[in-house]
């Protein structure tokens, strides 16, 4: 299987990013790029920060795969793609945002940046509902925080997803020094 060399190098660029910016664990996150009905997606427990083309799985839209076996949270990516115009979808571990994700339901972010940007990232429960509950929330949404876990975004490419993942980090990382500090 030959992966579309465009598709590869942005995955290779963007898993390595997450990785160095200490977004996603070794063998943590997952990316995909949606192409036609079918998507390219990482392979369950792939280091997005050294992805080579043996990583990457394409999907079809009957669920059979090539490659190796796609993500766990494949469902959760041909979901969001039924559901919206997204053509890529980013997911990672930011830590200041799954530790803010365990106390509202809704992250407001106060800087500015994260006003303009991303307004408001509203959190979900764990549970038999979650995939569908964060697809229908990424239609109207460029980012939702899985509560304890980490976040899910958007975008026409993965570079945009990635964009909206690190807002919501610096949003958060701003938010956690905000509270230290004593200010609310």
């Amino acid at each position: 299987m030959h992966v579309p060399p465009a598709v590869l190098r942005e995955m290779q660029e963007v898993g390595r990013d997450l990785y160095r910016l200490a977004l996603v664990t070794s063998h943590g996150g997952n990316l995909s790029v949606r192409e036609g009905s079918s998507m390219w997606i990482t392979g369950t427990g792939t280091m997005l920060g050294h992805l080579h083309e043996r990583d990457i799985a394409r999907v079809g839209p009957d669920g059979s795969h090539q490659g190796p076996p796609p993500s766990s949270d494949t469902f959760l990516h041909t979901t969001v793609y039924a559901l919206s115009g997204a053509t890529a979808l980013v997911h990672a571990h930011p830590r200041h945002a799954i530790a803010l994700s365990f106390d509202t339901d809704c992250f407001v972010p106060g800087d500015l940046e994260g006003q303009l940007h991303l307004k408001q990232v509203p959190v979900v429960e764990p549970g038999g509902r979650h995939v569908e509950q964060i697809a229908h929330l990424l239609q109207s949404n460029l980012v939702v925080l899985l509560r304890g876990h980490g976040a899910y975004a958007r975008g026409q490419s993965l570079w945009e997803a990635l964009h909206w993942i690190t807002a919501l980090e610096e949003s958060a990382h701003i938010e956690v020094i905000r509270r230290s500090i004593g200010s609310r």
